[in-house]
């Protein structure tokens, strides 16, 4: 697999597709694209799956990264269509480092739509007896003084026409005319660019663009932003972090809002590794990474790793939020440390037997 790849940094492969059956010429649009990258159509984003094979047919390869039995990512030649992971998995990101360099993703300026549920849903809003809540961790909040016909959300981004809000919570100062969501972790207005940790001091509002959709593969908002000035690592905890050193004008995430990379350098959960060699760096699966010489998971060199032999033997299809498991001629390992093969086995035992 080629070095760089959103997929291979996903970690979970790629799968070769079935036969080909194109419907509609794949290289007239992909020159289209690359004349207008605005201009994606028949293609839009938030499509699913199945309606780009029955607009393009088979891809040429698949990513073994499923959700729901639909697989992330559709590769035809060397173009990647990237999809959601929630349901219903809309079409997100259209990239490609290959032979070409793209990456082209949906400005969510018509996701803030009328609210229409009317059950709570984990970190959404809803409506009950003619008020607009929103369905929190421990408890559900009403937003006092919203009138339901005045509100438009997406997720946990929400505003009336005289308000803005994150979940519960009013964002002091947003105006609500121009305010917009970028993706999952990012909203913007004409006065400033909000997170779901606070506003980022001193953004250069006209230059500042998202770089992937700000959703980690745990479904919490996290991503990679950047003006004309500076790089953003926001990973929904605390506040949103100045990359610093990063090449602005090369920078770009590698799509699953962890991993990252410009001219010079290679980031990993929005810091550098500073000893990754580039040319030869590649992503093997749940975190890690290897190049010539070393290998590392997430920003972190994994000593005495064997770099040849090691292998990533997570399962697919594991749980989110599990422990990484890997191994190498030597030893045993359990995200970073090592481990002894007994309770490595009997780890690997209970990610692959059926719940």
């Amino acid at each position: 697999m080629r070095t760089g790849q959103p997929a291979a940094l996903i970690g979970y492969g790629w799968s070769s597709s079935a036969t080909k059956n194109m419907k509609q010429d794949f290289t007239i649009w992909r020159n289209q694209i690359l004349q207008n990258p605005r201009d994606i159509l028949p293609l839009k984003f938030g499509i699913s799956q199945d309606e780009v094979i029955e607009i393009f047919g088979n891809p040429d390869a698949v990513s073994t990264m499923k959700s729901d039995g639909k697989p992330l990512i559709l590769k035809y030649h060397d173009i990647e269509l990237h999809f959601d992971r929630k349901a219903p998995h809309g079409l997100y990101l259209i990239y490609s480092d290959d032979e070409i360099e793209l990456s082209i993703t949906a400005e969510h300026e018509e996701t803030l739509q009328p609210i229409t549920n009317t059950e709570p849903v984990d970190n959404e809003f809803f409506l009950r007896d003619g008020a607009v809540y929103f369905s929190g961790l421990y408890e559900n909040g009403l937003l006092k003084g919203v009138a339901p016909k005045d509100f438009c959300c997406w997720r946990y981004w929400g505003k009336s026409s005289t308000a803005c809000f994150l979940g519960g919570i009013r964002l002091r100062g947003a105006v609500p005319a121009s305010f917009r969501v970028l993706n999952y972790a990012y909203a913007i207005d004409k006065a400033a660019v909000y997170t779901t940790s606070g506003r980022i001091p001193d953004a250069e509002l006209a230059a500042f663009q998202v770089l992937d959709n700000g959703q980690n593969d745990s479904g919490a908002p996290q991503g990679y932003a950047k003006d004309s000035r500076k790089v953003y690592f926001h990973n929904g905890d605390g506040k949103v972090k100045i990359i610093k050193g990063a090449e602005v004008s090369s920078f770009r995430s590698l799509g699953d809002t962890y991993f990252a990379r410009d001219e010079k350098q290679i980031y990993a959960y929005g810091k550098q590794l500073p000893k990754a060699e580039l040319t030869s760096w590649e992503l093997l699966g749940h975190w890690y990474s290897r190049d010539a010489k070393r290998v590392y998971y997430l920003n972190r060199e994994i000593k005495g790793a064997d770099r040849d032999s090691f292998a990533v033997c997570t399962p697919v299809d594991a749980a989110l939020l599990v422990d990484h498991l890997a191994r190498d001629k030597d030893h045993f390992y359990q995200n970073d440390e090592i481990m002894e093969e007994t309770l490595w086995l009997e780890q690997l035992r209970k990610m692959t037997q059926e719940p």
